[in-house]
Formats: C-alpha cells, structure tokens, sequence
C-alpha cells in the first residue's frame, strides 16, 4: 500500500508541483560589488570571456534543438498524411489521432524549449553587457539599427504555430469520428481516450510540473568510490 502511495504522489507530482523559486533580486549595484569592485583587470575579462562563450554556446545549442524539431515535425506530418492516404486508415482511424498526438506534444516541448534556451541565452547576454565597459567598452550594447527582425522569435512564432495545426487537425478528428450525443460517445476507443490522457499529462508535465526550471536550493551530496589498493 505505502508503494502505491509513493507512486501515486510520484505520479502527481511529475504533473504538478508548486516550488517557488528559491532567489532574491539583486541591484546593479550589488552585481558590480560581486564581479567587478576590487577586481583585477585580468579577473574581470576572464569573467567576460566565460559569460560571452556560454552566450555563443547557449546559441549554438538552440540552433540545434531547433533543427531536431524541425526534423520531428517534418517525420510526424509525413506520417499524418502517409496514414491518410493509406488503405487502413478507414479500419484504423485512431491510428491518424495517434500521429495528431506525437506531433502536437514535440510541437508543444519544441515551444517550451525555445523559451528556456532563449531564458538561457539572454542570461549570459546580460552577463556581457554588464561587464563588456572594462573590457572592450560597450561593444556589444552599440547597435547599427533601431528595429529589426528576431531570428529566435520567429523561430518561436513557428513552433507555436505548428502546435495550433496539430490542434486544430485534433479537432478535427474528433468532429469527424467522434459523435457526441446526449448518452455519451460513440465510435471511440480505447487508443483515443489513452492518448488523449497522455497528451493532457505530459503537455501538463511540461507546463505546470517536471518540466518547469524554479531554481530552487539544491542539497548537493558527494559519493566517494571505494578503489582496491587504496
């Protein structure tokens, strides 16, 4: 019983968890005190350098993740339409919904992600501009236009976009195989109502539970290997 307990508050709790973020706001001021009063020149850039190759990397692996959704959406439309073209598709409609599923769930990780890496990368940005004015000056900060266009945004407006398309194909399904009557449903199964549990906790899970970063305090243990002859 006490198994079942632990995991049904695992289960739970990998949906939803109310952690609040365990930080405290700190000024410029108080910034400037820790990386740059009574610094040495050579600190200060070695703290600069850090902050602007975690800034590049922070963008390289956005550029990544975003290939490898791009690649998912592509695989999930391919087989949407490969599963509506085929014979089996009028035996086996819930197959289709199934595609729907896998594509609006990456579509919705795919959303979720862009948002940390951009979190991420704005972090170590405001790293740099914080301390570029005793390295290079305010290189980074002087800018050539007043407006432009946002590579990262737009790359964001894209995956919530896909996402709005896996939706709307679920409504769709649903208006067309599913049949709402005052005694219930007719024409479901099982496949439909477990798939739809799985997007539901999962999308969930992302939002709301596991998937959420809240920076709370870690308690950080050690272990040591035991080695023969020592």
């Amino acid at each position: 019983m006490k198994k079942i307990i632990t995991f049904l508050k695992n289960f739970l709790t990998f949906f939803y968890t109310y952690k609040p973020a365990n930080v405290e706001e700190i000024s410029k001021e108080e910034y400037k005190k820790i990386f740059i009063a009574g610094k040495s020149d050579a600190k200060i850039k070695s703290t600069y350098d850090k902050a602007w190759e975690a800034k590049n990397f922070e963008i390289e692996n956005y550029w990544k993740r975003a290939n490898y959704f791009w690649a998912f959406q592509v695989a999930s439309f391919a087989g949407y339409f490969a599963v509506l073209s085929s014979k089996e598709y009028e035996k086996n409609p819930q197959i289709l919904y199934t595609v729907i599923c896998i594509g609006f769930i990456s579509s919705l990780a795919w959303v979720f992600i862009n948002k940390g890496s951009k979190t991420w990368q704005r972090h170590w940005e405001n790293h740099v501009d914080m301390l570029e004015d005793k390295v290079t000056g305010p290189l980074y900060k002087i800018i050539t236009e007043k407006k432009t266009y946002s590579v990262s945004k737009i790359n964001e407006i894209i995956s919530r976009f896909f996402a709005t398309v896996w939706f709307i194909l679920g409504i769709e399904y649903f208006i067309k195989h599913v049949s709402f009557i005052w005694n219930g449903f007719e024409n479901i199964d099982i496949i439909v109502i477990l798939s739809s549990f799985a997007v539901l906790y999962f999308a969930g899970a992302m939002y709301f539970g596991y998937g959420r970063g809240r920076f709370g305090k870690r308690n950080v243990k050690f272990y040591k290997r035991k080695v023969n002859g020592q």
